[in-house]
């Protein structure tokens, strides 16, 4: 069996801070969002991304794909049926 340990070492003062997200739920949102663009360009000049369906195959695999569907108010996304579809058309 495997145990793992993380230590987090902090000025005195901020040790209650950290101390109750370890009892507290704490949601955390992706902010790929904001850096998307870049994010594309990077993986369209490896090809990693030759085509719209690689898009979007690539956007299911990220953090920010699996929060829109949990969290869609925090990025400002209207839910709509379309969102069950996992293909895109390469016209």
């Amino acid at each position: 069996m495997c145990v793992c340990r993380c230590v987090l070492m902090c000025h005195t003062p901020r040790k209650e801070y950290y101390k109750k997200f370890l009892f507290e739920p704490f949601p955390v949102e992706s902010h790929l969002d904001h850096f998307l663009h870049d994010h594309m360009v990077a993986e369209i000049v490896n090809k990693t991304i030759s085509s719209k369906q690689d898009a979007v195959d690539y956007l299911t695999w990220t953090f920010f794909y699996r929060r829109l569907a949990q969290n869609p108010n925090y990025y400002n996304l209207q839910v709509s049926s379309e969102l069950g579809h996992d293909r895109v058309d390469d016209d």
